[in-house]
């Protein structure tokens, strides 16, 4: 039971609004009952296996054998159903399917290869998976557009990816009232082309072989934007939010300046923006982490409606400036902090900084409750329980 004042709303102990009607009532800058929250609906938005572990026996349940991934490479897994009734969450989300075709030599001990032919090492602690680090970049080495155009790329149209996806969709808008999100899980554009390209050199390239990146960029987006269509035919008349993720920003700054940014970058951008928009009336939702405040004002030109994480803790991310700057077009999906608060303060400290920071972001609507990223294993479960208590 609740007591407390969010906004001009006083809460009185009674669940006031439905789940899909707080969410869509915040995202649409209205005041609502208390912040709706977020655990688990993104691959960005989510708990670290080994946090998961931890928060599920501090919550009494037994252990569990094999914890569902959604993503293997953050080591980040899905929530199941009853702890996200437990902690009042008011998504959840809609994932597309592997593909059919995989590669081969996809796994081994420590070891793995995505579809793009990244690969990955695993970090370890305790002999125990934490997440895995990229290893080597496929076309580190490309120099010519005939080596990119014979590269083995994904396959977009793998009838794999969304095999079952309009069911699942369908089946959770009739038995369940949260907010649906959908994420397909790989969806980057320029995140991607340095991972495929290495950051390094995609950097250069965009400098001085713009040849190369534009190809790459063109090629990535192709793939992307076939991929997102053919997801959101399957289940964007039921999506009330579609998630993308693509990081632009480091602690101290953007990893481009926002005039490459705004030449290079942003036009690919806008034209992947614009498929999703003409596929699904859901809100889109761009998760980028760092100090990405200086090309908040062009995403919002080129069409997103939320922005992820909201790392409160990188430079120039003050939340007061975000939402007085930004908080009339956009919305803010995330903002408490994973680096410091979260796992090095008290249950009542996280509590008084999530009450802060929801105060801030969430004046008029305009706010979802999650942490800024995924939920680290060095994270207290009692911390995960403090967030997500605050306004009960």
């Amino acid at each position: 039971m609740y007591q407390l004042i969010y906004g001009s709303l006083k809460l009185n102990g009674e669940k006031m609004l439905t789940s899909r009607m707080r969410v869509s009532k915040a995202l649409n800058h209205e005041e609502t009952d208390r912040p709706p929250a977020d655990l688990g609906s993104t691959c960005n938005t989510s708990i670290t296996k080994i946090a998961y572990r931890n928060l599920r026996s501090h919550l009494g349940y037994p252990p569990e054998n094999k914890p569902k991934f959604l993503s293997e490479e953050m080591q980040v897994v899905e929530v199941e159903d009853s702890i996200l009734e437990r902690l009042h969450i008011d998504t959840v989300g809609v994932h597309a399917n592997p593909p059919d075709v995989d590669r081969p030599d996809r796994f081994s001990e420590d070891r793995f290869i995505d579809e793009w032919g990244i690969k990955y090492k695993a970090a370890r602690s305790n002999g125990e998976v934490l997440y895995y680090d990229i290893e080597e970049s496929p076309l580190a080495a490309v120099s010519t557009l005939k080596e990119l155009e014979g590269y083995r790329w994904p396959d977009p149209d793998d009838p794999g990816r969304t095999r079952g996806l309009r069911e699942r969709a369908a089946g959770l808008r009739e038995s369940t009232d949260r907010v649906l999100v959908g994420h397909m899980g790989d969806t980057s554009i320029f995140q991607a082309c340095t991972m495929i390209r290495g950051m390094e050199q995609f950097l250069t390239d965009l400098l001085i072989n713009k040849k190369i990146a534009h190809a790459l960029l063109e090629k990535v987006l192709e793939i992307q934007s076939i991929k997102m269509e053919k997801f959101l035919e399957e289940t964007g008349e039921y999506l009330d939010v579609v998630c993308i993720g693509d990081d632009y920003g480091g602690q101290s700054g953007l990893l481009i300046s926002p005039a490459m940014f705004k030449q290079t970058i942003k036009p690919y951008l806008r034209s992947y923006f614009e498929i999703m928009k003409s596929k699904s009336p859901a809100k889109i939702n761009l998760h980028s982490c760092g100090a990405i405040q200086d090309i908040l004002a062009d995403l919002i030109e080129i069409g997103v409606d939320i922005i992820n994480p909201v790392q409160v803790s990188a430079a120039g991310m003050d939340p007061v400036m975000l939402k007085k700057r930004f908080g009339k077009e956009l919305s803010f999906w995330g903002g408490i902090d994973t680096q410091r608060i979260l796992p090095g303060k008290s249950p009542f400290q996280v509590t008084e900084e999530t009450r802060r920071i929801a105060g801030i972001l969430g004046k008029g609507g305009g706010y979802v409750l999650n942490p800024v990223h995924n939920i680290q294993p060095d994270v207290p479960p009692e911390n995960v329980v403090a967030v997500y208590d605050a306004f009960f």
